[in-house]
This record gives C-alpha cells, structure tokens and sequence, in this order.
C-alpha cells in the first residue's frame, strides 16, 4: 500500500472519528457546567492523543517487532471502542435531543421573547443537563462492553453443535463425529494467553472426533506469527485425519513485501505450517475416506471471496476425478463463494465448510433473533444455512482481525455428527 492510499485512508477514519464530536463536545459542555472550559480541555486531549497515537502505529506498523504490533493491536482496539462509543452518544443526542429541541424552540420562541428582554432570549434554548449526561453515561456503557470482549470475551470458547442427516450418506460413514475450527490467526495471540489456545486444544480432543478441519487464515499475514506456537497446535488430535485449507490472510496480501519474491517465499512458508502440525493441506484437491468398500470424498479449494478478496479456488481442479453423485465435503474459506459459485456448479457438495467473517466479532445471538454487522456484507455470516440438498456452515472463527475482541459473537469450535436418514 503506497503512502497516498495511507493518507487517504487515514483522512477519513479522522473524518468520522471526529464528526461526532460536533454533538458531543457540546454534552460535554452541558455535563460539565460548573468547569465547561477544564473539561471540553481535557476531551479533545484525549480525542486527539488517541487519534495520533492510532495513526501513528497504522504507519509505522510494517516497521513493528511482533510484542509491539500485539500492543498495537490492542490500542487499535481502544480506538474502535471509543470511536463507536462516540457514534452511539451523538446518535442518542441527535434523536433525543436535537429533533425536538430546534423545532420546539423555533415555535416556542415568540413566548420566550414576550417573557423576557428581547435581546436575552437566544433563537434556541441550552442543551439540557440531564440529557447531556445521560447521552454520555448511556455511551460510556458500551464502551466498558467492548472493553470486557478485548480482556474475556476473545476468551470465552463456545461449542455450536449440529447433527446433520442424509439420505445418500453411505452407511459406512453414519455417525461421523467432525469439528471444525477456523480463523486462528495466530498474528493475534500473545504468548501470554497460550493457557487459551491449549484450552481451544483441550476442547477440540474432548469430542474424539473422527476428522478435525481448519477452514483457512492460520496467520494474519505472516509465517514468522507460528513462531511458538507449533508444538500446541500440533497436539490437535482426529480419529482418522486432519485437513485445512488457506484464507485471504494466509496470501500476505496485507504486507508491504519489500519484493514479489519475499512474498512469494512467505506463501511457501505458511503452506508448510500445515504439515507441520500434522494438518493435510489441500490445494484445490481432492482426498476420500474409505470404509467398508464405501467412500466419502472431501475437496478442499484456494480462498475464493467476493469483491476484491483472492480468487484462486478452483472447483472443477478440486473435483477432477469425484464420482457423480458422490457423497463430498468442501472446504472453502469465504462463505460467498457457495452461493456465487458452488451452488452453480454441476457438482453440488454435501456439506461446505466455511469461516472468514468472524461474524464482525460483535453482535447479538439469541434463540430469536441474530444481529451483527456482518449481515450487511455477508448473507451467510454465522452458523447453519441449507439451500436444497446442500448445507453450508459457517465458522464464526477463534483469532481477531482489526478489533482485538469478542462481544456476542463468541470464539467459536463447531462440531457435527453427520447422520444417514432411515
């Protein structure tokens, strides 16, 4: 990324981390009534030292020893926080407090001016104390949330069952015990929460499954990010075999590469992760489980993502050699690519097993109802989908992207247990 696009990015994450405060130093102003100056001093302190403090590690962070790109990553976290902290409080005081209050004091104002000297009466009333520091207690409440899913809830592992049934499963495999984990990205662990990573460890042996998958991003872009952490991954135990496949992090794309060939050899560097966790990597490739003269194939394709995410999966190389009809799982990081492209093909999987999204890592889950950023992206994001005879799942992932927390959408290990319908 060259430096104009920096600057050009950084332009309008200042543009909207400050537009709010057009609302919000005027609350501060009101809650603050006996200092407004000492406090509204203090706000822009902190709003602005906050801002250069992010804006300063986004430049500098390809220049960052790892122990102080995981800090980093955390400040940013803090700025997310208060940057929608900051959009919550205006959008309060914009509609509990601005809707009424001009058109009130527009209409009131000839009675105002009657009741006093004509020069003293404004053409709209004060902003109301207790409003002003609702807004911002009602704000701040959000940000202790956010706050509690950086230090536990990026902790807080849960198991997603799901029992699913077929009636063209061959008899062979009725019963399959699976899990699946997805999202590592290892860039995102310290070293000091590897009591967490061997608990997701402990947690996947717990089921004895038959296969374990990954579904892809073991890194957030760099190989050099599975430095101590081979030797716990590597104790990921399955009856009968593990497999993975790559993500959009796992191609370097978001590294400035001093050259092609840095990243090329970083690429090379990160397949080789696999193996070496005793993980079957597969490439746009296909492999079969054989039992009882019976097969059940599993494909495994490159990233394929909408929009300008990597397009490398290949279904047609991936099933070259399938049987038609043949019972098969495909692993395919980037949910998108089943309904733009594998629910197309001639060759519909059984099952399709995905992560990626994360499901924005924040949001609401309830037997109810579900609501999460993601769904504006993604209209698979979380959780079982089924279109005919083909179901997808999607992995709501374990690492952390960008926001180095967990807040509704929980760090999640998925098990299901297939079934051949009587």
């Amino acid at each position: 990324m060259d430096i104009i696009s920096l600057l050009i990015r950084l332009a309008a994450t200042a543009f909207f981390y400050f537009l709010p405060d057009w609302w919000i130093q005027g609350a501060v102003r009101s809650a603050f009534r006996t200092n407004p100056v000492k406090a509204l001093k203090r706000f822009w302190y902190l709003n602005i030292s906050l801002f250069i403090l992010v804006a300063s590690g986004f430049l500098l962070m390809q220049f960052m020893a790892d122990t102080l790109a995981r800090f980093n990553t955390y400040i940013f976290g803090v700025f997310v926080s208060v940057l929608i902290t900051k959009l919550i409080i205006a959008v309060i005081l914009l509609i509990t407090e601005d809707s009424w209050r001009i058109p009130f004091s527009l209409f009131t104002r000839r009675k105002r001016k009657a009741a006093s000297a004509p020069s003293s009466a404004p053409l709209f009333i004060s902003r109301r104390t207790f409003i002003s520091r609702a807004a911002l207690i009602t704000g701040i409440l959000p940000f202790s949330g956010y706050i509690y899913g950086m230090v536990r809830g990026r902790y807080a592992f849960t198991v997603h069952r799901e029992s699913l049934h077929f009636d063209d499963l061959p008899a062979a495999f009725d019963g399959l015990s699976i899990v699946q984990i997805s999202d590592l990205h290892m860039g995102s662990w310290d070293h000091a929460a590897k009591a967490h990573v061997e608990e997701i460890v402990s947690i996947v042996n717990s089921f004895g499954a038959d296969i374990v998958f990954f579904t892809g991003d073991i890194v957030n872009s760099k190989a050099e990010e599975m430095n101590g952490w081979y030797d716990t991954l590597k104790s990921i135990q399955a009856k009968t075999a593990k497999y993975s496949i790559l993500g959009n992090h796992d191609y370097g794309d978001y590294v400035n590469w001093k050259t092609e060939e840095d990243k090329a050899v970083n690429l090379s560097l990160v397949k080789n992760i696999h193996p070496a966790i005793g993980f079957n990597l597969l490439l746009n490739e296909h492999t079969f489980l054989e039992k009882n003269n019976e097969r059940l194939y599993i494909a495994g394709v490159e990233n394929w993502g909408d929009g300008d995410f990597p397009k490398f999966g290949d279904l047609d190389k991936a099933y070259a050699g399938i049987p038609e009809n043949a019972f098969t799982i495909l692993l395919s990081h980037d949910p998108s690519h089943w309904r733009a492209k594998v629910l197309n093909h001639a060759h519909k999987p059984h099952l399709m097993l995905s992560g990626h999204t994360h499901g924005f890592q924040m949001g609401i889950e309830t037997p109810a109802f579900r609501l999460s950023p993601s769904q504006l992206v993604y209209r698979e994001w979380a959780g079982l989908y089924q279109e005919g005879k083909s179901h997808l799942y999607v992995n709501r992932g374990l690492g952390t992207v960008g926001y180095p927390g967990r807040l509704g959408i929980w760090p999640e290990i998925t098990h299901i247990t297939l079934h051949r319908k009587l």
